[in-house]
């Protein structure tokens, strides 16, 4: 059974048949799990992150779906997410790049049930963990798997210059908007859906530093925001380049602190987001 394929199109044109149109986001939510996937050329890894999660899914008993999120892909990227059809996996297509950001965006407008989080396409926290975030949201408006809070374990820790650039992108993130949070950039995270479709108003960068700008932007509106520790892998094939992606970085949380000043809610700069996504593609 096929993945139900579902894409974004203009306003005004038609859609093909069997292919539903998501527009605005539903106004309202059931009990459940939505659980968004980012990916992008992710042939061998999506299949094996599909494998260990929706397994923990199915056990939960709770309804629940996985929408991947494929944007300006070069590989079986879909066809993977496809043959999961028959588990509730969906799949949203682009064939332009949205960022990271920008493809977890699209998948939460298209998401349906009251608990939505993301994950990176090399599932990097273990099953366990992630339905214990979910169950989490019953005291938290956000729930972030971190790897800097005590009870954390790496089963497959990150290589040196990854620790250190890390370590300083934290304290300046703590030390320029006051974010208390110690690591904004774990690849999972839940929500209350109510919750993340209003702050995602507010959110303009669609790059790399996506999750610190939602989660500021959370703190912001006193969301309440619960770090928790987690089981977590570094992938030796992550995509993420460090010469590209720290200068990215920085320019976007400069963007943010210039804009905040003394407001609360103002977003970052559309030139900053054009300058993100020229060098994010390149």
């Amino acid at each position: 059974m096929r993945a139900e394929t579902v894409r974004i199109q203009p306003k005004g044109k038609i859609h093909p048949p069997g292919v539903r149109t998501v527009g605005e986001p539903p106004l309202t939510s059931r009990p459940g799990v939505s659980l968004v996937i980012p990916a992008w050329n992710e042939e061998a890894r999506l299949p094996r992150t599909l494998a260990r999660y929706l397994p923990a899914l199915e056990a939960r008993g709770a309804p629940y779906e996985v929408i991947v999120v494929t944007e300006g892909v070069e590989d079986r990227t879909a066809q993977v997410a496809d043959s999961f059809g028959g588990r509730n996996v969906r799949l949203l297509r682009f064939a332009q790049r949205l960022g990271k950001g920008g493809a977890i965006m699209a998948g939460v407008q298209a998401s349906q049930y009251d608990s939505v989080g993301y994950v990176d396409a090399d599932g990097p926290v273990e099953p366990g963990d992630l339905l214990a975030m979910v169950d989490a949201l019953a005291t938290a408006d956000a729930v972030v798997a971190s790897r800097r809070v005590p009870g954390s374990r790496p089963l497959q820790g990150q290589p040196w210059n990854r620790r250190v650039a890390g370590a300083l992108w934290s304290a300046l993130v703590r030390s320029t908007l006051f974010l208390p949070v110690r690591d904004t950039q774990c690849g999972a995270k839940f929500f209350r859906r109510a919750v993340l479709l209003e702050a995602l108003e507010a959110v303009a960068i669609k790059n790399w530093a996506f999750d610190v700008s939602l989660l500021y932007h959370l703190w912001q509106d006193d969301r309440s925001i619960r770090e928790m520790p987690v089981t977590w892998s570094h992938d030796l094939d992550s995509h993420l380049v460090l010469s590209k992606t720290v200068p990215i970085m920085l320019l976007s949380l400069m963007g943010l602190w210039v804009m905040n000043l003394g407001t609360s809610r103002r977003p970052t700069p559309a030139w900053i987001h054009r300058f993100a996504l020229r060098f994010a593609a390149g």
